[in-house]
Order: structure tokens, then C-alpha cells, then sequence
């Protein structure tokens, strides 16, 4: 039996489903096969093809690069099968699967999706952090991901939909909030609502903070762009979050003058081009 032969829709499902999960019991239960049959047709895939298609990590399964690529292949060969049945049953339109954080979802691109839906087209949201967003992406669970901060990779189509300042969110009826716009070092007796370490937007705050020279005072670390406008909201400190962000009738936004603006980019691979057109079109428009 070569490589073909083990690469026929039954195989392409399994491991479709094993890529998803990076898990064999909860790959196998959504097969509704056994844990050992499951081993037993990833195993047949990877020696007819002559490599490896995952490894170990401690208790954690990864795959390798050829792994990635058949993943790829076989939740796109599901997706077109999904949407030919779908055809066949004359729905008015295949499912359009989106990975987007959370604010952006609420703030960037919350117009587009609103007039997808409202034009009927059926939309799966995924909602997940950048590194989540794009996995989806490269593994076909998602068509499009919408991402901020840096450009997607290269091995992605993609174009920018926004550009957003940074702002100071603050009460107003605090001394800052007067002006037209502040300075880093106009932080440095502020009590700071911020994301937790090791997020792109803490990451890029503290470096800034940094080379500003501004040592600054946490008063709250919490994920999520209205969660920290709420605990700006309950008096907790100040925050600092993307522009788009629409502060409560409490709070005002004054633009940091000395941080760079927010972009963001949908990204798509070339193959799903045709399925995401309708919501490029719609980002585009002004």
C-alpha cells in the first residue's frame, strides 16, 4: 500500500481530526474509534510517506513540518467537502469561520461581521489569542484571522484593515483628562490597569515604559480591553487600550502621543481566497 492509498478520505478525516486535538483519546472519541486503531492509521500514514508527522513534548504532542503541511491538506479537503455538500443542499451560503481575539472582535472588525450576518451569510467565530489565530489558520480550522500588532508570516495572504492610536482611558474628572493628548512620562504617578505579562500588548507597553524611562505602577493585571476599561470604570487606575475602544459615559480617551498606532490585518491562505471574499470586501469598505 503506498502513500495514495493511505491518503483516501478515510485516513484524511483521521488525521484531520488527530491535527485538531493534538490528542489521541479526544481525537479518538470524535471519531468514535479506539485510542489503538487511531495510533495504528496515523502510524500507516507517516511510514507510507516516509516521516515523521508528530513528536513528543513531555505530555504535549506537536507536529513536525511535514505533519503541518498534511494537516493543511486534509482539513482543506474536509472544508471543500463540507461546502459541496452544502452546495448540494442548496444552502444559501458555506460557513465562514473566523479566529480573532476578543477585542477584536468587539472593536475592529464588530461592523463587517454585524453585515455578514445581516446578509446572511452563516459565520463560525473562533475566539483566540494571535498565536491560536493564525494555528487555525495554517491547520484550516479557520478561513481568515484577524490579527494586531506585527504583519501575519509571509506564508499567509493578508491586508491591513485599521490603524489605531493608543489612548490613556481615565476618569474624567482627572487632571490628565483635560488635555488633547499625553506623554509616557505623563504615567509615571499613575496607578496602571494592565494586560498580564507575557501578552503582546504588556510586552509592548513595557518596552515603551522602558525606554521612556517610566517605572509604572500596577495597580491590576487582567486580560481583555473591557475588562480593563470596567476596572478603570470601578476607579481601580487608569489603562491603556487600542482607540477604537468606546469609553463609558464615565471615562475619557486621550491619545498617547509617543506610543505607535495599533494595526490590524485579516490573513487568509491563497487557497480560501474565494470563501473569504465577501469579508474582505467588507473590511474594505470605508
Amino acid at each position: 500500500m503506498n502513500g495514495r492509498d493511505l491518503l483516501e478520505p478515510d485516513a484524511l478525516r483521521a488525521f484531520a481530526v488527530f491535527a485538531e486535538h493534538r490528542n489521541f483519546t479526544a481525537a479518538a472519541a470524535a471519531l468514535h474509534i479506539s485510542q489503538p486503531s487511531l495510533h495504528v492509521k496515523i502510524r500507516k500514514i507517516a511510514a507510507a510517506l516516509g516521516t515523521e508527522l508528530y513528536e513528543r513534548d513531555g505530555r504535549r504532542l506537536t507536529l513536525t513540518a511535514a505533519g503541518e503541511r498534511l494537516a493543511t491538506f486534509a482539513l482543506d479537503s474536509r472544508r471543500r467537502l463540507d461546502d459541496f455538500l452544502r452546495d448540494l443542499d442548496r444552502e444559501a451560503a458555506p460557513v465562514l469561520t473566523i479566529a480573532a481575539g476578543r477585542g477584536a472582535l468587539r472593536w475592529v472588525v464588530d461592523a463587517p461581521v454585524r453585515r455578514l450576518g445581516a446578509a446572511g451569510r452563516r459565520l463560525h467565530l473562533i475566539t483566540a489569542d494571535r498565536d491560536a489565530a493564525l494555528a487555525a489558520l495554517a491547520t484550516g480550522r479557520a478561513d481568515a484571522a484577524v490579527i494586531g500588532y506585527d504583519a501575519p508570516p509571509r506564508q499567509f495572504e493578508s491586508t491591513q484593515i485599521a490603524a489605531h492610536p493608543q489612548v490613556l482611558m481615565l476618569d474624567r474628572r482627572h487632571p490628565l483628562a483635560g488635555r488633547t493628548s499625553v506623554r509616557l512620562a505623563d504615567l509615571a504617578d499613575l496607578d496602571l490597569i494592565v494586560p498580564p505579562a507575557g501578552r503582546p500588548h504588556r510586552r509592548a507597553l513595557d518596552r515603551a515604559l522602558l525606554d521612556a524611562g517610566v517605572t509604572a505602577q500596577v495597580a491590576a493585571e487582567v486580560d481583555g480591553w473591557d475588562l480593563l476599561v470596567h476596572l478603570a470604570s470601578l476607579g481601580i487606575g487608569t489603562t491603556i487600550v487600542n482607540g477604537c475602544v468606546r469609553p463609558p459615559a464615565d471615562l475619557c480617551a486621550v491619545p498617547i502621543r509617543d506610543l505607535p498606532r495599533i494595526r490590524y490585518w485579516v490573513a487568509w491562505r491563497r487557497q480560501r481566497l474565494a470563501h473569504v471574499h465577501d469579508l474582505l470586501a467588507e473590511v474594505r469598505r470605508p
